[in-house]
C-alpha cells in the first residue's frame, strides 16, 4: 500500500512528520507484507520551507507520483495570513488521485487546499476551529462540521486542529492495520484515543470585521454587560430597532443570532472562572447570568461537549 504525504511551503512540520512517525510506528507492529510505503512529496523541488524557517527535504515531487492509495495533505499554516495561491497543477494532481480511488485526507488547515479542488462540495469536512468563519466564507458549499476532530465522507477525510494529526493518524491505522495496532500506537505515543470533539478547546471569536457601526456599538455594550440579565427586546430598544430588525441585522453582520452571541460570551466567561477560580458551579452560573443552574449546565455542555465539572478537571490552571 502506498501512502503519500504532501508538504507545502509554510506548513507546520508536525502536520507532515507527525503522521509519518505514527504510520511508521504502525508499520513496525505488523508483518512486512502489510506495511505501507510512505513518502513525503513537495509541489516542485525537494526542499520545503516549513513554518519557523525549518527546511524539509521531500522524497520526491508530485510529478513523480503517478498513483497512490492514500494521500495525506499537510496543514498550510494560517490561511488568513496569506493570499490564495494554490497551484492549478497541485489541485489537478489531488483530483487525479481521488479519481483513481485514493483516500484523500487533510490535516488541520490542509482542508482549505482540499476544498479548493471542489472535491468537498456538498460533503462533510472539518478544520481548525479558529479558521471556521474564514472557511465558511470561502467554501459555503462545503458541509463544515468544525466541532468534530475528524470527518469522513466516502474517501475524503478531514481532521481539526494541528495536534489532531494524532487522531487522524490513529484513525488511518485503525482502518488499514486494525484496532489492536491503533491501540498499541496510542499507548506508545501517549495519545488519548477518546477525543472526538474540538469544542472543549475552542474559544468564541467575536466577529468584528463588518461595517455596521450600530452593531459594533451593540457588541461593545453586550461585552461590557454580558453578566447582567437583559432581553433581546431591550437590546432592540437600545438601538431603536424592532426585535425582528435587530435579529436580521445582527445575524447579517456577525453570522450569529443575538441570543447565540450572548450565550457564547457568557459561556466563555464561565470557562474562565472554571479554569482560574475555586467558585462553586452554582456561583459561576449566577455570575454568568443564569439563575437556573440546570439550564446553565445543559447550555455549557452544548457549547463545550463537557459538563462544567469535567471542563474544570480538564483545563483548570494549577
Amino acid at each position: 500500500m502506498d501512502c503519500t504525504l504532501l508538504a507545502l511551503n509554510g506548513c507546520p512540520l508536525s502536520s507532515v512528520s507527525g503522521p509519518m512517525e505514527i504510520l511508521s510506528l504502525a508499520n513496525s507492529l505488523v508483518d512486512r507484507d502489510k506495511r505501507m510505503n510512505i513518502r513525503i512529496v513537495s509541489e516542485s523541488s525537494s526542499q520545503v520551507d516549513c513554518l519557523g524557517g525549518v527546511k524539509l527535504t521531500a522524497h520526491s515531487s508530485i510529478n513523480e507520483v503517478a498513483k497512490t492509495d492514500l494521500l495525506i495533505i499537510g496543514a498550510i499554516g494560517n490561511p488568513g495570513l496569506h493570499p490564495i495561491a494554490y497551484k492549478s497543477a497541485t489541485l489537478s494532481w489531488i483530483k487525479q488521485h481521488y479519481a483513481q480511488g485514493a483516500q484523500v485526507v487533510s490535516i488541520c488547515t490542509g482542508a482549505f487546499l482540499l476544498a479548493e479542488t471542489g472535491l468537498l462540495d456538498g460533503k462533510k469536512a472539518t478544520t481548525h476551529w479558529a479558521v471556521e468563519s474564514l472557511f465558511r466564507k470561502r467554501f459555503p458549499q462545503v458541509l463544515l462540521q468544525s466541532e468534530h476532530i475528524i470527518t469522513q465522507d466516502g474517501n475524503l477525510c478531514c481532521s481539526g486542529g494541528a495536534s489532531a494529526y494524532q487522531d487522524m493518524s490513529l484513525f488511518i491505522v485503525r482502518q488499514h492495520f486494525g484496532q489492536q495496532a491503533a491501540h498499541q500506537c496510542a499507548k506508545n505515543v501517549l495519545i488519548d484515543p477518546s477525543r472526538y470533539s474540538q469544542r472543549p478547546f475552542a474559544s468564541f471569536k467575536t466577529c468584528r470585521q463588518h461595517q455596521d457601526n450600530l452593531i459594533h456599538t451593540l457588541q461593545d455594550w453586550i461585552q461590557e454587560n454580558a453578566s447582567e440579565a437583559f432581553s433581546i427586546a431591550s437590546l432592540a430598544e437600545k438601538v431603536s430597532l424592532s426585535e425582528r430588525q435587530l435579529k436580521r441585522r445582527f445575524k447579517q453582520a456577525t453570522n450569529e443570532t443575538p441570543l447565540a452571541y450572548i450565550q457564547a460570551l457568557r459561556i466563555e466567561s464561565a470557562k474562565h472562572n472554571l479554569e482560574t477560580s475555586n467558585l462553586q458551579i452554582e456561583q459561576i452560573s449566577r455570575l454568568s447570568s443564569y439563575e437556573d443552574v440546570r439550564f446553565f449546565r445543559k447550555l455549557f455542555k452544548r457549547y463545550t461537549s463537557l459538563s462544567p465539572s469535567e471542563y474544570r478537571e480538564k483545563f483548570r490552571l494549577s
